[in-house]
């Protein structure tokens, strides 16, 4: 009778683990490094009003993926998980990219591409062998950004505005995407 007792112990143990994620860093610090991030890049605002170029007709070059992001919350705990570190990874390239045309200080790009980086990195920890599905599709949108954003756009002020706003999206709906992943 003890033998059934610790195997039906065992096995809701070893169930319930599966079942859902649980990643300690990620109730603690995973919000808090997501607000830090969203608050450094709104200190990047560019002031691009008194500039020539046409925000507009760069910025509906690229949708934005809801398509990707309504996929992602269908998935698993695991590659809700993946699909963020995904994004932060593709956020991470498209910002190391050539910004000197920007005029953000090098100091705060610094800081927010080190959130963002350490963001990616912790998270990866949380799931090191999850793949998302959706991955393939989330860097095509990036390298179209990349592309027919600031490329075609002389990587200009008003590219990197775009490239800004987009990212300040991807990042608030990425917090979305987790938030029920978190312990209150």
């Amino acid at each position: 009778m003890l033998h059934r007792l610790v195997f039906a112990c065992a096995l809701v143990a070893l169930f319930g683990a599966g079942s859902s994620l649980r990643c300690r860093w990620m109730d603690h610090k995973f919000k808090q490094l997501s607000d830090t991030s969203l608050d450094l890049l709104g200190k990047m605002v560019i002031n691009a009003t008194n500039s020539t170029g046409n925000q507009e007709d760069a910025g509906e070059e690229v949708l934005f993926p809801h398509h990707l992001y309504r996929n992602a919350s269908q998935e698993s705990d695991e590659n809700k998980v993946a699909f963020t570190v995904q994004v932060l990874k593709e956020v991470s390239v498209l910002f190391e990219e050539d910004s000197s045309f920007s005029s953000w200080q090098q100091s705060g790009l610094e800081k927010f591409l080190g959130v963002v980086n350490t963001l990616a990195e912790r998270l990866h920890s949380c799931v090191p062998g999850s793949l998302d599905p959706n991955i393939k599709q989330l860097q095509m949108y990036f390298k179209k950004l990349l592309n027919h954003i600031l490329k075609k756009h002389g990587y200009s002020v008003e590219a990197w505005e775009i490239i800004r706003k987009t990212t300040k999206t991807h990042l608030e709906r990425t917090q979305r995407l987790l938030s029920a992943l978190i312990s209150s």
